[in-house]
């Protein structure tokens, strides 16, 4: 395991959150009135991409924080709920 570093443990929080943050409006867009199906679609697969990306920043941030992660009992659960339901398509 990397030795902790606080300033890069900081960046990649400076990063997931900036993931978390497009989400945030994804989920805006989504719900906004008058977005076709097919634009839905495309948003969706986007934020899907932005949980990916959030995953891979937690893997990295373990590293560079010494080492704090979910417990794994936890990290399964979430990642049980995150996958349930991947699909394409509406609904």
């Amino acid at each position: 395991m990397a030795k902790a570093n606080p300033a890069i443990a900081r960046l990649i929080l400076a990063n997931l959150k900036s993931e978390a943050d497009a989400r945030a409006l994804q989920q805006e867009l989504l719900n906004t009135p008058g977005l076709d199906s097919a634009d839905a679609f495309t948003v969706k697969e986007i934020s899907s991409d932005e949980t990916n990306h959030a995953l891979l920043y937690e893997a990295m941030l373990k590293k560079y924080n010494g080492g704090i992660s979910a417990s794994p009992d936890g990290a399964k659960k979430a990642l049980n709920e995150i996958s349930d339901g991947i699909g394409s398509g509406d609904g």
